[in-house]
């Protein structure tokens, strides 16, 4: 008995093995045909009948066809609204939209009760309004991925709002919302306050940044001496009155642009115009008178190195295209920066001013040039910080003589040819 179990038992392990090892030969060869024509054995390069050659073009795909030698730049188109207000784009391949609204308000406007208004604006934008609050703005922004920014100068103000072109309807009803609708609020004026005095505070250790409104009070007489920079003293005086004050007498519909790159046209219309319509249509303002009448400014430091800029008049500013644009290239090429650069070349290395200057005379820390073009007039210079022993020398006068004498050779060799 015992005898014809064991016999069974055997026959019955003998008939497993075999057929688990069927089943795993089966497998075996399912895997070994799928690998064949698989991905992985194309990704790895291993040899398989199944793919085609790579000269031959893969089913169902269509190639976009390639991009010509020469591609026009879109065209811009402006649209102007009833009320005076200007609304201008061109369109753009890249995803992201860029729209801006600029303001010809400045410093240039500001009068001895509003000084200041235009640097203490810059600091306020996107703060809160009469439909968002500052919270509110900052949480929409951040949905979309977008960036907000603001700047100010002495001629303008500009507001730009960058994002995806999705978004284009939202951008355009917030950037608008937060020019048309600040209500500036009492802790937010004082909170701005007190960081643009902190940031004076720290302007004051660094006369280089001080340079550029030296120049322009002692070179004009009339609204372009303005400080663009807010003294302490003016600040004191600012409060939410002054800014509303500001805002309605210089945010008018005459003196305003909407313009946007990356957005059709006639979309950007669609949108904007029941949001811009409304705005009163008040006669353009003559702009204030600057003449250049050129000076001297200087200030005494404890530091032991000296900052100086000598510059000349642009006449004709951006109003003289061809001139301004000279100006601008001839900037270019005298370049110039500081003694060390930690970027290496591309940062102005390369430049007359760096080669003839900074590499010859290693007492001087930086040595650049500088331009500052406005609508009828305009400056350019160069700036440079030395030691003071060097600035006493006749060393410094002779190196920034030279390095105009070359730009005024430029000048009259190529300006007016």
């Amino acid at each position: 008995m015992y005898r014809n179990a064991a016999s069974r038992l055997r026959a019955l392990k003998d008939r497993a093995s075999s057929r688990a090892l069927t089943r795993f030969a089966s497998s075996s060869a399912v895997a070994t045909k799928t690998s064949s024509g698989s991905y992985f054995s194309w990704l790895t390069g291993e040899h398989s009948s199944s793919l085609p050659p790579l000269n031959f073009p893969l089913k169902d795909v269509i190639l976009s066809p390639p991009l010509p030698d020469y591609v026009e730049p879109g065209k811009t188109k402006i649209t102007t609204l009833s009320n005076g207000l200007k609304i201008a784009s061109e369109p753009s391949v890249d995803p992201v939209a860029s729209i801006g609204l600029y303001v010809d308000s400045g410093s240039i406007y500001e009068t001895p009760d509003s000084f200041g208004a235009t640097h203490l604006l810059e600091r306020l934008a996107f703060k809160s309004t009469k439909n968002r609050s500052h919270l509110r703005i900052v949480r929409e922004v951040e949905a979309i991925g977008g960036n907000v920014t603001a700047a100010a100068s002495r001629e303008q103000m500009g507001y730009t709002y960058d994002a995806l072109k999705t978004y284009v309807p939202k951008m355009v009803e917030l950037l608008i919302d937060s020019v048309r609708n600040p209500i500036f609020l009492d802790w937010e004026v004082n909170e701005q306050i007190l960081k643009v005095k902190a940031e004076i505070s720290e302007s004051s250790n660094n006369p280089q940044n001080l340079l550029l409104e030296a120049i322009h009070s002692a070179g004009y007489s009339g609204a372009l001496a303005n400080p663009l920079m807010a003294s302490e003293s003016a600040l004191n005086r600012l409060n939410s009155t002054n800014l509303e004050e500001f805002v309605a007498e210089n945010y008018t519909a005459s003196r305003m642009v909407l313009a946007a790159s990356g957005v059709e046209h006639e979309f950007l219309v669609k949108i904007a115009e029941p949001l811009l319509s409304d705005l009163p249509s008040v006669p353009r303002p003559e702009e204030p008178k600057s003449v250049y009448v050129g000076g001297d400014y200087r200030c005494q430091a404890g530091q032991g190195t000296s900052h100086f800029a000598l510059a000349f008049e642009a006449p004709g500013g951006w109003l003289n295209e061809k001139e301004a644009m000279t100006l601008t290239v001839l900037q270019m090429l005298m370049g110039g920066g500081g003694s060390f650069s930690a970027g290496g070349p591309g940062k102005g290395m390369y430049s007359r001013l760096y080669l003839r200057v900074l590499n010859e005379y290693p007492q001087i820390q930086s040595f650049s040039a500088f331009s500052s073009i406005y609508n009828n007039t305009g400056l350019f210079g160069i700036q440079a910080t030395t030691v003071r022993h060097l600035f006493e020398s006749p060393v410094i006068w002779m190196v920034t003589t030279k390095c105009f004498c070359t730009c005024i050779k430029f000048v009259f060799g190529v300006w007016y040819l």
